[in-house]
């Protein structure tokens, strides 16, 4: 899905689109390739906020149970902003344990803890 095609997009097609990107995103960043690493992050990015501008973003929150940590991670990350009672433990669960998303949970938690987190 192109970005200009994000406003014409169902909220389903939305929430795919995150959880394909979120995967690509993981992909990249395992293949050490920073540029699809970044146009998937634009494609999360384009995707949450148009669910945000909709108010649907609660619609990711089923994604917090996926089996790629990619998309539960973030998924998780953004959930701190409409859900952080759902969103928070599944960080914590990144933060206490060895992986490669320890930490970017731990410093997510961090930054929204301290109220300087923004969501994109």
């Amino acid at each position: 899905m192109k970005m200009r095609n994000f406003q014409g997009a169902s909220i389903e097609g939305l929430v795919q689109e995150y959880e394909q990107a979120a995967v690509a995103y993981g992909q990249a960043l395992a293949a050490a390739d920073h540029r699809a690493a970044n146009r998937a992050h634009d494609r999360i990015t384009g995707a949450y906020r148009e669910l945000r501008s909709r108010a649907a973003a609660p619609h990711l929150l089923p994604l917090l149970k996926s089996e790629n940590e990619y998309v539960r991670s973030i998924a998780a990350a953004h959930a701190l902003e409409f859900a952080p009672e759902q969103g928070e433990p599944v960080l914590q669960w990144f933060a206490a344990r060895p992986g490669l998303q320890r930490t970017s949970a731990e410093y997510t938690l961090k930054a929204w803890r301290e109220g300087t987190l923004e969501f994109s």
